[in-house]
């Protein structure tokens, strides 16, 4: 049980830091929930713009959802992070990731799944939310290569909306 608190305690410590960090420059950052999708049955999601091309952008997302397991393994704790290309211009954009997801569980076990997405994102310029359908496949491959095809939903609002 120490060593998740260790884990959860690291991961939040770094995200703070990013975020202080970066806070003088100008990038957009998202919260969202998504129903399904990389973090498992739905997460919760902090998402930051960290390099805009004109019509494509980078960005970094980080997120939290607990996915119960087996009697055996207890409750997962998911910690999806990724690294996502947006593409377009106007309201609609071709949004595609590829990441890790740590899942650590509350008997003590160790998972970790690759992750992708490629969907579809709607936000109106006017507007600082947003709404994302996405095919999301994990992918396992400590034991043998596994693709269990998923997808996901996603409602979003941008936080600092000056700079969407």
């Amino acid at each position: 049980m120490m060593q998740l608190f260790r884990c959860f305690s690291l991961c939040l410590l770094l995200m703070c830091l990013h975020t202080l960090s970066a806070q003088s420059e100008d990038h957009a950052k998202y919260i969202s929930l998504e129903l399904a999708g990389s973090g498992g049955l739905g997460s919760i999601n902090y998402e930051q713009d960290f390099k805009d091309f004109g019509k494509w952008d980078l960005t970094w997302r980080a997120g939290f959802s607990l996915a119960p397991i087996d009697k055996n393994n207890g409750v997962g704790l998911v910690f999806p992070l990724m690294i996502n290309a947006r593409f377009g211009e106007g309201t609609s954009k071709l949004d595609m990731g590829l990441g890790q997801g740590v899942t650590i569980t509350t008997k003590g076990a160790f998972f970790m799944l690759t992750t992708a997405a490629v969907g579809y994102r709607y936000q109106k310029e006017t507007s600082p939310w947003y709404f994302k359908a996405s095919y999301t496949p994990l992918i396992s491959y400590l034991v043998d290569f596994q693709w269990q095809h998923w997808g996901g939903l996603s409602i979003g609002y941008t936080i600092n909306t000056s700079v969407k």
